[in-house]
Order: C-alpha cells, then structure tokens, then sequence
C-alpha cells in the first residue's frame, strides 16, 4: 500500500447544534478534532493506510488534542507542527434544522494552520512519499499558498501522485485564484463538489460539465454530487456512484470521508470505480453519526 502525506489543516471544530436547541432539545456545544485535510488523514488512518499528516497549530490544549487524536486514529503526527507562538485555529460550526453546516473561522487573520514555510515542507519528504493529498483552503493566502504550491510542483516533476480537494468557501471566493490554479495543474485526482466547487470555479452552470471541462490526459476529475451521489471523469470516460441511502445524522466531514474512502482504494491498487464506490460508503457511513470524523474502519468498509 502506498504511504500518503496528507498536507493542509487541523481545526478544533466547536459544534453548535442550533437547529436541535430550536426544537426544545437539550443540546450543548462540543469540541471535537476537525479540519478538512486532518479530517481525511483520520480517515486514512482508520482504514488501515500509511498515512502521515502535515500541518501547523498551536501548542496549546487544542493543537495537542487534534495531534493525540490523528496518533489514536493511526496517523504519522512526525511532521506536525505544534507552534507556541501560535493559537489553534477554531472553527464555529453551526447546524441547522436540516442537519447542515455553516462555519465560521476564528481566528480571522494569520489562522495558524496558513503559517507554513518551505522549510516546515522540506524536499527530504519527496523521498518519503509516493502520494500527496491537500486541499485548496491551503492555496489562497500566503505563506502556505506558495509553500504548498511550490511543494505540489516538486511531486509533479518527479511523478509523486497529487491529489487535491478544491474546497472553495464563502470567505475565498473573493480571493486571488492564482495559486490554486498553479496547484491544479500539477494534479492527479481533483475532488470537488459539483455545484460548491466546480460551478463557481470555472463559471459553467451545469456541475457536471464544469467538472468535465476541467479532465486532462493526466487529470482525473472526481465531481461529489450530496445525496446523488458522485462522478469520476477521466480521459477514458465517466462513472456514476449513486450515494448509499442512510438516515442522515449530519453531513459535517461529508467529503473529507469520501476522500479518505477514495484514496484508501487508490493505495491498493484498485480501480478508479471501485474509488468512487469506496468514497461513497466511506460518506454514508460518516453521515449516518453525528461529527466530522466517523469514517469506518476496513473491515466495517468492506462490509458496508
């Protein structure tokens, strides 16, 4: 199985369930371990991958709570960094009636997981990895915008796999793409939702024509639909998934299941449909719990 780097965010994830609290139920507020790359690196780690995490927080109660967890969940935490003179990003997660997100990041500026360095990615790990995951929320605001994306461009010139989930929010939409679309052309596997991603991305209405318009010789393109299910394109053709029908806890970590379920496919050498497929299991299981990481393990997976 190939060892991956998953390179991007850990959040402390501060859950407000308003919804529940609006319709009488005695609810609290609840920290638990987020952040989209740390997310699928947990998930990785619980399916049994060689998966290594690569991000920056604060030593504080946070920063060493997320760290303990991705250890518990089996991760490589070597190259997580711990900064004293930074504070863990929190991210205010709000759930509605419908069981959907709305969050908000604190702190607004210089957030720790965005203080990386090309020294804190050093080109030693290109010798270490032959996969590399990340996630677009790393690609818009320096220093990580260009570390990162310098570093993507060294795996690419050497062949090391790149996968990246675009991950466009509220708060980057009105920010400068170019370093997202430098990230992009190095890329492997490109993961998005069809409507939250590649609409906006590329200015096309229909998702799945957004999604194709983006597929290159070497590009695959996976365009995750919510409750349809998901898409993967590549030069050879399409695969539809339809999503697994579960009762729907919440739909917190949703996608970064999915791309624990996809790569987990990937490093054994299956085939871009059974990914898909994968992928697909690995979100219904996460949105049948409440919580960002309920990613199964690999015998839950294949039982699923």
């Amino acid at each position: 199985m190939k060892q991956i780097l998953c390179l991007g965010d850990a959040c402390a994830d501060i859950v407000i369930p308003y919804g529940a609290a609006k319709s009488g139920r005695s609810v609290f507020p609840e920290f638990t371990c987020g952040g989209t790359c740390a997310n699928t690196a947990s998930g990785l780690g619980r399916l049994g991958a060689e998966c290594a995490f690569l991000g920056k927080a604060g030593d504080d109660y946070f920063g060493r709570a997320m760290k303990t967890s991705l250890q518990r969940d089996g991760v490589n935490t070597d190259h997580f960094i711990l900064d004293e003179n930074l504070a863990s990003v929190l991210i205010m997660v709000v759930i509605d009636e419908k069981n959907d997100r709305f969050p908000f990041l604190m702190p607004r500026e210089n957030p720790s997981h965005l203080q990386l360095f090309d020294e804190d990615i050093p080109e030693r790990l290109l010798q270490q990895f032959s996969f590399v995951h990340t996630t677009g929320l790393m690609l818009f605001e320096d220093p990580a915008a260009g570390a990162v994306c310098r570093f993507l461009e060294k795996c690419a010139a050497i062949g090391t796999k790149v996968s990246l989930d675009i991950n466009l929010r509220i708060e980057t939409q009105q920010q400068n793409r170019g370093h997202l679309l430098k990230a992009i052309e190095t890329v492997d596997y490109l993961f998005g939702s069809g409507n939250d991603d590649f609409v906006p991305l590329t200015g096309i209405s229909d998702p799945l024509e957004a999604a194709r318009s983006l597929v290159t010789e070497k590009r695959a393109v996976i365009c995750r639909m919510g409750d349809r299910g998901s898409v993967v394109i590549d030069r050879d053709g399409e695969s539809t998934c339809e999503a697994f029908q579960v009762s729907v806890a919440d739909t917190l970590g949703a996608g970064d299941a999915f791309n624990s379920g996809f790569l987990w496919a990937l490093a054994r050498g299956e085939s871009l449909q059974y990914a898909n497929r994968a992928g697909c299991a690995a979100a219904a299981i996460n949105i049948s719990k409440p919580g960002a990481r309920n990613c199964p393990n690999e015998q839950e997976l294949l039982s699923f």
